[in-house]
């Protein structure tokens, strides 16, 4: 047995999972739960310019808005697996063509205040079951950001990112996809994919769990 899951062993021994989205005992995210996720249906929202293509799996409702809060804000990093499981089966039932996975950068202040980005755990299954490299490093958030939930409306959450992310290493693969929770007006997914592109990367595309819309 090795060493991790020895420890998961010692987790569920300790800490029996519970589902994210109802919290009955037995599964990580049950599958009652996953039955009423809704597919996001795309709308006639625009595309940001630098993002080749967005692919979004489910609305951003219950009980997937419980889970990801669970993920995020009680610092559950165990459920990143089943999520991102879920992430890596709908963008699999897809055309695609990447060459690595990224994850949306947190500031190192926001990362060491929650113990890990939920992104990249996200994007780590989703690297996995693709069999593709995760880029871990290179890719870097500039500076502490306002959290993009307290901005007004598009343009604030656009000016809120811009700047915010860079590039710092040897060029990119060509063809990145770009893995995040939330997706709301891409403000975020787009200022990372400039800094992609701006060190050299062809093609950025979008992959996240959910869609919420502004208020």
């Amino acid at each position: 047995m090795g060493r991790q899951t020895l420890l998961e062993s010692l987790l569920q021994l300790l800490f029996p999972e519970r589902c994210a989205g109802c919290r009955q005992l037995g599964s990580l995210f049950c599958q009652a739960c996953q039955a009423r996720l809704a597919p996001y249906i795309p709308d006639a929202r625009a595309r940001p310019a630098s993002l080749a293509q967005v692919h979004i799996a489910y609305s951003f409702e219950p009980p997937l808005r419980e889970a990801i809060h669970v993920l995020k804000y009680l610092k559950a990093r165990r459920v990143a697996r089943p999520l991102g499981e879920l992430l890596a089966r709908h963008i699999a039932a897809q055309p695609y063509a990447f060459d690595a996975v990224a994850a949306i950068p947190l500031h190192p202040s926001r990362q060491a205040a929650r113990g890990f980005n939920q992104a990249e755990a996200l994007a780590r299954e989703v690297a996995r079951a693709l069999a593709l490299p995760l880029i871990d490093g290179p890719l870097v958030r500039l500076r502490d950001t306002a959290q993009q939930a307290t901005q007004a409306d598009t343009r604030a959450r656009a000016e809120n990112m811009r700047g915010a992310f860079g590039w710092r290493g040897a060029p990119p693969p060509r063809r990145i996809v770009l893995v995040d929770d939330v997706y709301t007006t891409g403000a975020t997914m787009n200022a990372c994919a400039e800094a992609l592109r701006a060190a050299g990367a062809e093609s950025v595309q979008a992959l996240a769990l959910a869609r919420s819309r502004l208020s």
